[in-house]
């Protein structure tokens, strides 16, 4: 069930474009209301790519910030919370909260500098060895331009801080796969919710050869606070 499912009467749509969908549902105008406020809703519903980041995704959540930031109905207010999900809006596949950044793309952009950030995991260890493997070595490759060096950089400085800043309660609520990217928009928030037989967290940049960048380490190190989960989730690319 979608967060703001409970809400559909009230339920207004902020923002609905390309995959990425904002709510917002009044607390204070619920039948019999015991508290008020407004629950705004994030929805990350490109699951045909499964919310990989790619620079149309991130251009996306740009736009979508923006609205959360400047619409008459939240601007004036402090009084909200922030859900950010998976959630399919139409009961369909949400195997994936995000799979990371987006491997397809840094291949054909001709750029995979092997020290700048996550990359697209997949869902399984077969796929992982036929698939994700193999596409990057052949990134590896083809090192030229800083493209995906940017790209992260924009995901780090225009999403992910933006979200951490946020004067207000951010829940990440984590439907499936959370892989790279994905795990660093969850951790962004203040809260993260997940039922663990949904799906698993990582960190894949030790399987596949990469370095995090300084961004995705400095976030990692400041919100997990167990020195085991950095050094097994980081070094070893733990599955949780």
């Amino acid at each position: 069930m979608p967060p703001s499912a409970a809400f559909t009467q009230e339920v207004q749509t902020l923002f609905d474009k390309d995959g990425i969908i904002v709510t917002a549902a009044d607390l204070s105008k619920q039948p019999k209301a015991e508290i008020e406020g407004i629950v705004v809703t994030l929805f990350l519903h490109r699951h045909n790519e499964k919310n990989v980041i790619n620079p149309t995704m991130i251009s996306l959540l740009i736009d979508a910030l923006d609205t959360i930031d400047t619409h008459p109905m939240l601007a004036d207010t402090h009084n909200k919370a922030l859900i950010v999900t998976g959630v399919s809006l139409e009961g369909g596949n949400d195997k994936f909260f995000s799979n990371g950044l987006d491997l397809e793309w840094m291949l054909n952009s001709g750029d995979s500098n092997p020290g700048n950030g996550s990359n697209t995991e997949l869902g399984s260890d077969e796929e992982i060895t036929a698939n994700s493997d193999v596409a990057f070595e052949k990134a590896r490759e083809n090192v030229s331009s800083s493209t995906t060096s940017q790209m992260v950089e924009s995901f780090c400085s225009n999403v992910l801080a933006r979200i951490l800043v946020l004067p207000f309660l951010t829940i990440a609520a984590i439907n499936g796969h959370c892989i790279g990217a994905g795990l660093f928009i969850a951790l962004s928030c203040d809260f993260r919710i997940m039922r663990t037989e949904r799906g698993f967290l990582q960190w894949p940049e030790a399987r596949l050869g990469m370095r995090l960048s300084k961004g995705f380490a400095e976030l990692s190190k400041a919100k997990v606070t167990e020195p085991v989960v950095i050094r097994e989730g980081v070094l070893m690319a733990k599955k949780y």
